[in-house]
Parts: C-alpha cells; sequence; structure tokens
C-alpha cells in the first residue's frame, strides 16, 4: 500500500522520536486511515471498476509533455472547454498540489473494445466522431467519470475532506460545454471533472508504476483510468 502502512522498522523509529504512547497513537491512526482507504479501494470495485488501488501519491508521474500533446496535434477540446487547457492550472501547479497528497486510489475500468487501428484513414476529428460512435467509447468515459465522483465523495464523508478526483477524459457531462469566453458558467460544477491528461499526468507511466498497464494501439481492451487523491 506504500505510503499508507507503517512497518515495524517505522514503528521503532517513531518511538525514539516521539515515544511509545505518541507512536502508538500514530500507529492506531494510520491503521485507520488504511481500513478506509482498502474500503474505498472495495468501493470502486462494487461500482464496477474492473481494478482499483491504493498507491503512494509520490508514484504518480507529472510531466510537460503530456500537457503538450493537448496540442500538438490540437485537441478538438483545446480552448473550448472549461476544464480542457489552458483553462486549467499549469501542470506545475498540479505538480506542487500533488506533492502535498499522500495517497492516491487508481481506478480502471476496462471497456468491450480494443485501440486497435480501425481506418487507414489518418486522425481527424471527424475520424475520431465516427470512432467513438463505433466503439460506444463515451458511454465507458461518462461511467468511469461517475465512478471517480462516487468515491470521491464517500472519501470526503469518510474523513478524506481534501479528496479530489480525476477522469479519464475531457468531461462529457454537457453534450457541448459551455467553453471559454463566452460569459456562461459550468453547468455542473459540483460534478465536473478535469482529466488526468489535463493536468499533466503520465497515464501510462503512472499505470506502468502501479502494476496496471495500458496499451495504445494494442488488440487488448481498452481501459479508461480515473484518480482519486486522498488526504
Amino acid at each position: 500500500m506504500g505510503g499508507i502502512v507503517v512497518s515495524a522498522r517505522d514503528a521503532v523509529a517513531l518511538a525514539e522520536r516521539f515515544g511509545a504512547k505518541t507512536a502508538k497513537s500514530i500507529r492506531a491512526d494510520v491503521k485507520v486511515r488504511t481500513e478506509k482507504t482498502l474500503s474505498l479501494v472495495a468501493l470502486a470495485r462494487r461500482l464496477g471498476a474492473t481494478k482499483a488501488k491504493a498507491i503512494p501519491a509520490d508514484d504518480i508521474v507529472v510531466d510537460e509533455r503530456v500537457r503538450f500533446k493537448c496540442s500538438v496535434p490540437l485537441c478538438s477540446n483545446f480552448g473550448r472547454h472549461l476544464l480542457c487547457p489552458p483553462n486549467i492550472m499549469t501542470v506545475e501547479q498540479f505538480r506542487k498540489i500533488v506533492a502535498a497528497y499522500s495517497t492516491a486510489i487508481i481506478i480502471q475500468l476496462e471497456a468491450d473494445y480494443d485501440s486497435s487501428d480501425k481506418s487507414p484513414s489518418r486522425l481527424s476529428g471527424q475520424l475520431q466522431k465516427r470512432l467513438e460512435t463505433k466503439t460506444g467509447g463515451e458511454r465507458w468515459e461518462k461511467r468511469l467519470h461517475s465512478i471517480v465522483a462516487d468515491v470521491e465523495a464517500a472519501a470526503f464523508k469518510s474523513g478524506f475532506y481534501l479528496a479530489a478526483g480525476l477522469i479519464g477524459s475531457e468531461c462529457l457531462l454537457c453534450r457541448k460545454c459551455v467553453g471559454q469566453n463566452t460569459g456562461q458558467e459550468c453547468r455542473h460544477p459540483f460534478q465536473a471533472r478535469p482529466s488526468m491528461q489535463a493536468v499533466g499526468i503520465d497515464v501510462v507511466q503512472t499505470c506502468k508504476k502501479a502494476g496496471m498497464p495500458v496499451n495504445l494501439s494494442s488488440t487488448t481492451k481498452v481501459k479508461w483510468t480515473g484518480l482519486v487523491l486522498l488526504e
């Protein structure tokens, strides 16, 4: 469980530093935290996640090149979606935020289609829409969004008052986002969430470190991935 378990050696160090009584209290707090985290992992699975796992927040890989890929090639949501770049926090801001967290729950939902090439044409916005319609990808993206939101809410209620969820794609709560420079507010401010990629998380490397690899342009099933930060 990485950052949420106290080993025997750590317990001795705590006792030497703070005294046996204080160390015992710290170990009790960590035990409660571990139990709560495990219950959230179990909840994610009950809600339909294919896999869910608690990881140290230090294992979340943040890389500016992920955000760079939002603009090269230019994503159709770039500058048009309230929760996509450049309308959200910078990668550097998120890097500082995630450094303050100790634990996260990574959540995966395996779809019923793969990511192998399905057209000889070069990728375009039009082709992307056709493929999404053909595979039903939007259905899986929305389902993951719902699981992440429910786990985040449960985490908050269990005492992780700084819990925050990130989804696996652009927010799809609305058929069309109100967008920037329209003067309109988000229609679903309490439900909408940015994606892991939008804040600069390298999903491929983060999943690899967690032992939950994802494969691109592959005959293996697509795994939509989300994350809930816990503190």
